[in-house]
C-alpha cells in the first residue's frame, strides 16, 4: 500500500517567509505513499517569543490526480520517466513586530502582515540518482483580506494573552502570485543517509530571491535507488521508521512583500524600504520524524538570521502530522 513520502518544509517554502527565507529539502521515505493528508503548524511561542514569523497553518493533500494539471507544463521534471508527487495546499501565515501591544506604528521593526495562499506543488525525483526537482505555484492574497488580524486576536483571546493592537497598520491588500523552484542534488546517496547540495529560486509578487545550501538526511533504509516490491512495502510498513534531516541555506534577497508591502499597492500604512532589509539571510533547520503504520509525525526547529537592519535573529518550530492512505 505504501510507496513514497516526501517531507517539505518553507518552503520554501518559503516559506517561507521568515518563511520565504527558509528552505527544507524534500525527503524521500522508502515506505510512504503518494496519497496523504497533512497538517503543519508553525509557531514561535515554542521558544517563548511572539513576533516576526509568529504563526503558520498549512493543510495539504497529496493525490495522483495532482501529478497532471493545467500547470504541469511549467513544472520541470528530472527526466521523462521520473516519479511524480503532486500536492495542493492552503496556508495562512502571520508576521508581527516585536511589540504587538502598542497602538502606534512600530518604526524600524517588521510590519504586521498576513498571507493566505492556495499552492500547487509538484515533486519530480529519480530513485536511482536521488536528484529531486520541486516546483510550486503560489496564488493568494496579502493584507487584511487574508484574515490574520481576526485569527491572531482570537488565538490570544483563547489563551488569555494580551490583545495584539497593531493590526490597524498591517500591509495593505495585494495579490500573491509566485513561482518557486528547488533542486536537490545528492553528493552522497546511500540507503540510510544522504548529503546533497540544494538550490532555490523564488520569483513573483511575494518573494524574489536566490539561494544555495546543503542538506543532510539519515534514517535506516529510508532512501532507495530502485522501486520496492509491493510485498516488501507491506512487510516493512509495520516497523517504526525514524529519520533526521538538517539544512543550511544562504539566500540573496531581492524582494520580500511581507517586509516591503505588495507589488501593486501603494497605500501601506508602514513598510520597510529595500535599503533597510537584509540582502543576505542565512537559515538552518533540523527535523526529527517518525513514521509508523501510515502515520508520520515530525518536529522541525528553524533558525533565521535577521531579515532587516534593525531586526534580530529568530527561532521558531513546526509540528507536522501526515496520514497516508
Amino acid at each position: 500500500m505504501f510507496r513514497y513520502f516526501y517531507y517539505i518544509l518553507f518552503y520554501f517554502v518559503v516559506s517561507i517567509p521568515a518563511f520565504g527565507q527558509v528552505t527544507s529539502s524534500p525527503i524521500i521515505w522508502q515506505n510512504a505513499n503518494n496519497k496523504s493528508a497533512t497538517i503543519k503548524l508553525d509557531n514561535d511561542t515554542y521558544y517563548l517569543t511572539d513576533y516576526y514569523y509568529t504563526y503558520g497553518l498549512e493543510i495539504k493533500l497529496i493525490l495522483p490526480v495532482f501529478n497532471h494539471t493545467p500547470l504541469s507544463p511549467i513544472f520541470p521534471k528530472v527526466s521523462k520517466s521520473s516519479n511524480l508527487i503532486g500536492c495542493i495546499s492552503i496556508a495562512q501565515r502571520l508576521y508581527t513586530p516585536k511589540n504587538i501591544r502598542d497602538t502606534l506604528v512600530q518604526f524600524n521593526d517588521r510590519p504586521f502582515a498576513a498571507t493566505l495562499e492556495l499552492d500547487h506543488t509538484l515533486l519530480s525525483y529519480n530513485t536511482r540518482s536521488g536528484i529531486e526537482f520541486l516546483s510550486r505555484v503560489q496564488i493568494g492574497v496579502i493584507g487584511p483580506i487574508a484574515g490574520g488580524e481576526r485569527f491572531h486576536r482570537k488565538i490570544h483571546e483563547w489563551i488569555k494573552s494580551p490583545d495584539p493592537k497593531g493590526w490597524d497598520y498591517q500591509i495593505a491588500n495585494d495579490i500573491i502570485l509566485n513561482y518557486d523552484l528547488f533542486l536537490n542534488y545528492p553528493l552522497i546517496y546511500k540507503s540510510s543517509y544522504k548529503i546533497a547540495t540544494t538550490g532555490s529560486v523564488h520569483a513573483g509578487t511575494l518573494f524574489d530571491d536566490i539561494g544555495v545550501g546543503l542538506n543532510f538526511a539519515a534514517g535506516k533504509d529510508q532512501f532507495v535507488k530502485k522501486n520496492l516490491s509491493i510485498g516488501s512495502r507491506k512487510a516493512s510498513n509495520k516497523k517504526l521508521k525514524i529519520y533526521f534531516s538538517g539544512d543550511a541555506f544562504l539566500k540573496l534577497v531581492l524582494y520580500n512583500a511581507t517586509l516591503q508591502g505588495g507589488l501593486f499597492s501603494n497605500n501601506d500604512p508602514y513598510v520597510l524600504k529595500y535599503s533597510e532589509i537584509s540582502k543576505l539571510v542565512f537559515s538552518a533547520n533540523a527535523t526529527l520524524g517518525l513514521l509508523w503504520k501510515g502515520i508520520a509525525l515530525s518536529y522541525t526547529h528553524y533558525f533565521l538570521t535577521k531579515e532587516f537592519d534593525m531586526g534580530t535573529n529568530h527561532n521558531y518550530g513546526s509540528f507536522t502530522l501526515s496520514i497516508y492512505f
